[in-house]
Formats: structure tokens, sequence, C-alpha cells
């Protein structure tokens, strides 16, 4: 079982490997839902803001039809409505990943950074063969304006799209625009079948809460307030010896004598 885990694994790492850690800068609220559930949430890529995301199945599709004797559009949203991504960083430590993941006014959205090994987040989300077909966990490339087109014309050259479909779908989601590259974004990519009702969001069981490894606390807080967010955290099941405020703005003068 272990050798063919290992063989789907390494098939569905995508520009990172087993060992790597990876980063996410979750706010409190959020962490407490996990960690009581013990579940991972993944949820829609479509509700992510970026216009830009799954841009290759927002294109306008279409195919020729020998009945209407002309080209028709093919709808893409059922499959659009069927991908779920969540998003991860290879960043430990990043002042704008806190600023941005962080409100330090409000005690239910003040971020803690989540430390997981790529392998243990990998044991998450896998469940059996035919779902992994349909995973993967990638790093994000990011791209000009310029590079996305150019990615598209080839694809446009493709005398045959359909057979390299699910490979453009799955390359397009690990692919981002310039702008957004200070995220350093690895991401897990779901994409489910198109039978049944697309489900809002998808949940996997976290059956080990160690295999988290590091809780740091926003580093911006005051002593008195690390220490209620570690108490709290505490009481969800995680020893207090993961859990630590980042010394991001930590300073020490250097002493000089003049």
């Amino acid at each position: 079982m272990i050798k063919h885990m290992d063989s789907f694994r390494d098939k569905h790492l995508r520009g990172i490997c087993k060992d790597d850690y990876v980063y996410k800068y979750i706010p409190f609220k959020y962490l407490k839902a996990m960690l009581q559930s013990r579940t991972l949430r993944i949820n829609k890529v479509l509700t992510w803001e970026d216009p830009y995301e799954n841009f290759f199945l927002k294109s306008d599709f279409n195919t020729y039809s020998p009945f209407y004797n002309q080209n028709i559009p093919v709808a893409t949203q059922n499959l659009i409505d069927r991908i779920y991504g969540q998003s991860w960083t290879s960043l430990e430590e990043s002042d704008a990943m806190w600023r941005i993941y962080s409100n330090v006014k409000d005690l239910d959205f003040i971020a803690i950074r989540l430390k997981i090994k790529v392998d243990n987040l990998f044991n998450i989300v896998y469940t059996d063969d035919d779902c992994m077909a349909t995973t993967s966990i990638g790093r994000v490339n990011y791209k000009t304006d310029k590079e996305i087109n150019q990615w598209l014309d080839n694809i446009k050259d493709n005398t045959d799209i359909i057979s390299d479909f699910h490979k453009y779908v799955k390359d397009c989601l690990l692919i981002k625009r310039k702008p957004f590259s200070h995220e350093e974004e690895v991401r897990i990519i779901i994409c489910n079948g198109t039978s049944g009702t697309a489900k809002d969001f998808l949940e996997f069981d976290i059956k080990d809460l160690s295999v988290f490894e590091e809780f740091v606390i926003e580093p911006r807080l005051e002593q008195d307030c690390v220490e209620l967010i570690t108490q709290r955290i505490e009481k969800l099941g995680i020893d207090r010896s993961k859990i630590r405020k980042s010394k991001l703005y930590d300073f020490q003068p250097t002493k000089l004598t003049i």
C-alpha cells in the first residue's frame, strides 16, 4: 500500500517534493473550526477573487456541429463548478502575508501560520485511487500577461485540444499573474467528476493533528494577547510546545563602542 501511494504521490506532486514544507496563514476563527471538526475544508476555485483563476475554462469554446453545419458554443460551467482548491505557501515568514491574512483588531481574524510537510498534506487529501486521478498538489508558476497569452496561443495551435483537455485544465490552475508572485503559492487542486450534484465544498478527515508541526501567532500582538491565543489553541488539542509568536519584528540592538 505504501509503495502504491508513493507512486500516486510522485505523479501528482508538481514542482514540489514530498519532504518540502508548506505553510498556511489562517485566521483563528477558521483554525478553530478546523481543529474542532478535524477536517480540512476545500472550497470551489470559482469563489476565489482573482477573475483570472481558471482562465482556460473561461475561454469561449466552440465545436463544429454537422447538424447545424456551423460552430456552436460549448458550455464549461459544469466543469468550473466542480473544481476545488486550497492555497498554501512555501514562505515560512512574510510581512505581506501577515498583513493580508491577519486583522490584529479582531481576535477571530488574527492569523496563525500552520506548518506541515507536503507528504502529510497529501495523505490528508488522499482517499482512493479515483480521487487521486483528479487531485494534485503543485507550486504555482507566475507569468506575465504576454506569457499567459502565448500559453493560450500554443493551445490554439493544437489540432486535437480535446485529447489534452484535462492536462490544460490542471496546468492552468497552477498559473497565476506576476503581480501575485509575492505569495509563492502552493495549491491543492481537485477536479471532481461531472456526475451528480456539485458540492459547495469538500471536506477531508484529519486523522492526526500532530501532522501540523507549528502554530505561529501574528507578530504584531502584545504578549497578553499571544498568551490568550496560545491557551485557546492548546484547549483545541495542540501541544503548547508547538505554539509560539512569530519573531519577525523582534529586534535586538547591536552594542557599539564609540
